[in-house]
């Protein structure tokens, strides 16, 4: 309560309005080809900006004695410009590095890195960094990274998490260009919906993020950027194969009409060979067909005076089949002869993004609308889902002196009409309908606060109206300090909520036979977040060392999560009472040599838990320690590269099988593992190729599905995973530029 008014307070405290002026400008090559990603900042200062995915940049007018920027970009000279009365710089071409000794490692961001600016710490995962790795989807974009840990969930259909703070993945909120769209069935299976080739760029931010996107990231953010219009291709080709014979084909092309900007994308994927590595006759793959298409349309610039509007159009269209080698959904759909599961669904989306800058002003204006609709079977249990959502924020920034204040309106509407059929004799309860239409108006106000050039204050406070749960309050406080130059620190604190999605979010708890419970009026999940970042650069000559440190505590009330232990035979959800925590400390090293060799070594601990009757009890299928080593090697002026990388995970708890008959019993813990994976890639003109192998040592999980023998008894559970299931694979494909 005392922090929600403190808060309150630092929004609402005095503020004198002045004008203020902006640099702009646009950052381009010797081809005048727009440069992405490159760095402007004040000389002798750690304040800047990077320019957007058309080269453009606006950067805060110091109106101090200190009247010269820097321009940076990885491989080309840096440019100084002195501001005198002109603010709108034009087109600056940056002219390539010919001294190979004089590269200036500090602003190499081709890869991945954290932005130095912004007062919440956010890792960047740019278009470069997922060619090192095959990056098919969303779920397969985090090889490289810590912070984010790519889990399956349901074995059968190879369905994906991704989890921050060792937490569940509905925790996190995942945005598509800034907007909240993907939620309930849209995450269960919309991760692993988005092909790798159409994302420009994923921002990663642990802990509470701003308030402005909504009251949900309470273990992170991750925003994925999707490409817009490419000015330097017309077409781009993505083959890929893999030792499972799964293929895959993505093709844009980039047009204009008239004033717009586009971008079309189509993508394939069709099924694996059957495959059964460790022969306990279920494929270790499910037979995947998928087709997409998605659709940008861009107008104006985002970041100068005018209108700006981004209109996408994404849709989606996917099966998979998964369970016992000989299951053929046309003869086995729903009987007791071969297990399988078949799901079915479409996902239909569509998202608007405007705004006009004015006077250092904005009128921003979102809005999102998308369906998913599917068909589908566990077993005997039959599933139907129809799933709709809107969204819409209309909000107003402006600045002053050292302010910036946006206010805005938004509102949520997310219907999800269920359906399921239970045809067993396991005396299962949960089976009928369920509906839920939750609408939540909300407003916020967040006020960013600079001061001194080395400190920034965020405060930000959320006003929702839940329809079923009444009034909820998000408050939240990020601060960054600069010690230095090349030192800089960060807290944030505040709260999150979020309303539970029953199956949409649980869908795999269908692959077992336990009976779910589900408690009565269940309450929304709440939690509290804080948490730090140090970041620490040394630059030496020709090598740039970066040293990161993230610590992160998560306290629950009411959270839920499926309760495997108090009976083995059942499957709770309901509100847990107790305490419930997520405490996270994670180090990192980053090295870059003569901007060739790149090396990171990073260190992740997790201590997840509840207490309950006074003892402490670890979540399941959580490594308390885990360790990454990346390697990637391109020599300049070269035209292939080289790039692994190595993953340890600890032991992790499991689920209590002490019940079961002996052969269907597993370990209280699973062993400790490590993943190795690598690629190698050579540019020959416009086309790229490719070739990888990911689990090179070819770990798997011993007898992942218990009671494989007898699927149809009721000791048949697939939710028991903890490691890779699907042995050695190698990848070749090519990328064709034009």
């Amino acid at each position: 309560m005392i922090f929600k008014y403190f808060s309150f307070f630092l929004l609402l405290s005095p503020l004198i309005i002045n004008g203020q002026n902006y640099i702009s400008g646009k950052v381009v090559d010797e081809n005048n080809n727009p440069l992405v990603n490159t760095s402007i900042y004040w000389i002798n200062t750690n304040i800047g900006s990077i320019t957007d995915s058309e080269g453009n940049f606006k950067i805060k007018n110091r109106e101090t004695n200190n009247n010269k920027i820097i321009i940076s970009f990885v491989g080309y000279q840096n440019d100084t410009i002195t501001i005198k009365n002109s603010y709108d710089l034009g087109n600056i071409p940056l002219q390539p590095e010919t001294d190979l000794k004089t590269i200036n490692l500090t602003e190499n961001k081709v890869g991945t890195y954290v932005d130095k600016i912004n007062a919440i710490k956010t890792e960047i995962i740019t278009a470069e960094e997922l060619t090192k790795a095959a990056c098919c989807d969303l779920a397969g974009c985090f090889e490289t990274q810590i912070s984010v840990e790519s889990k399956t969930t349901n074995i059968i259909t190879n369905t994906k998490e991704l989890s921050i703070l060792g937490l569940s993945g509905i925790y996190n909120q995942i945005l598509i260009d800034g907007i909240p769209i993907v939620n309930g069935a849209n995450y269960t299976y919309g991760i692993s919906a988005i092909p790798g080739t159409i994302i420009d760029n994923i921002h990663i931010s642990q802990g509470l993020a701003s308030v402005l996107q909504g009251h949900e990231s309470i273990s992170g953010q991750i925003n994925i950027q999707l490409k817009g219009h490419q000015e330097t291709e017309k077409v781009f080709l993505n083959l890929y194969t893999n030792s499972f014979n799964a293929k895959q084909l993505n093709i844009d092309y980039n047009y204009k009409i008239n004033n717009w900007k586009n971008i079309l994308s189509i993508h394939s994927s069709q099924p694996a060979k059957i495959n059964d590595i460790n022969n306990d006759n279920f494929l270790d793959l499910p037979k995947t067909t998928k087709y997409s298409i998605y659709n940008k349309w861009i107008y104006g610039l985002e970041n100068n005076d005018g209108i700006f509007t981004a209109i996408t159009l994404r849709y989606l269209d996917e099966e998979r089949i998964g369970g016992e080698i000989d299951f053929e959904p046309k003869d086995n759909l729903g009987d007791t002869i071969n297990y399988g599961q078949k799901i079915n669904f479409q996902q239909p989306e569509i998202h608007i993004s405007s705004s006009f800058n004015f006077n250092n002003k904005a009128i921003i204006f979102k809005s999102a609308l998308s369906q998913h609709k599917q068909n589908s079977f566990f077993g005997t249990t039959k599933y139907l889902v129809d799933q709709k959502q809107y969204y819409f924020k209309l909000a107003y920034s402006t600045n002053w002196n050292d302010h910036n204040l946006e206010s805005g309106f938004s509102f949520k509407n997310l219907i999800i009409d269920e359906r399921i059929e239970l045809n067993n004799n396991f005396n299962q309860t949960y089976g009928g309908e369920y509906f839920k239409n939750e609408k939540i108006p909300g407003l916020y106000i967040e006020n960013t606060f600079k001061w001194q050039e080395n400190i920034e204050l965020i405060t930000g406070f959320r006003l929702d109206n839940h329809n079923t749960h009444g009034w909820m309050h998000t408050p939240r406080m990020l601060l960054k300090y600069n010690f230095s130059e090349n030192t800089v620190g960060r807290l944030n604190c505040g709260s999150g909520w979020k309303t539970v999605n029953l199956f949409t979010e649980y869908v795999k708890l269908f692959g077992s036979n336990e009976n779910i419970i589900i408690g009565s009026n269940l309450k929304p999940e709440k939690a509290t977040n804080f948490g730090f970042n140090l970041l620490h650069a040394i630059y030496l000559n020709n090598i740039e060392l970066q040293f990161i440190l993230d610590a992160y505590s998560t306290s629950f009330r009411n959270q839920i999560f499926p309760d495997y232990d108090t009976n083995p035979q059942l499957i709770i959800l309901e509100n847990f009472q107790g305490k419930s925590k997520s405490n996270s400390l994670q180090a990192e090293i980053g090295i870059e040599i003569i901007n060739e060799i790149g090396i990171k070594l990073a260190y992740n601990y997790l201590d997840v838990y509840r207490i309950q009757h006074n003892h402490k009890h670890r979540l399941p299928f959580i490594s308390k320690h885990h360790i990454l080593n990346t390697f990637s090697y391109k020599p300049i002026n070269k035209n292939w590269h080289f790039d692994f990388n190595l993953h340890w995970f600890g032991r992790k708890k499991l689920q209590n099988t002490s019940n079961n008959p002996i052969e269907y019993q597993r370990p209280k813990y699973s062993k400790p593992y490590s993943m190795l994976n690598l690629q190698f890639t050579q540019k020959i003109k416009y086309i790229e190729f490719y070739i990888g192998c990911e689990n090179i040592l070819n770990f798997n999980q011993e007898n992942p599905i218990i009671s494989a023998n007898d699927p149809f008894g009721q000791y048949f559970n697939i939710s028991n995973i903890w490691g890779p299931t699907k042995g050695r694979e190698a990848y070749l494909g090519l990328r064709l530029k034009l």
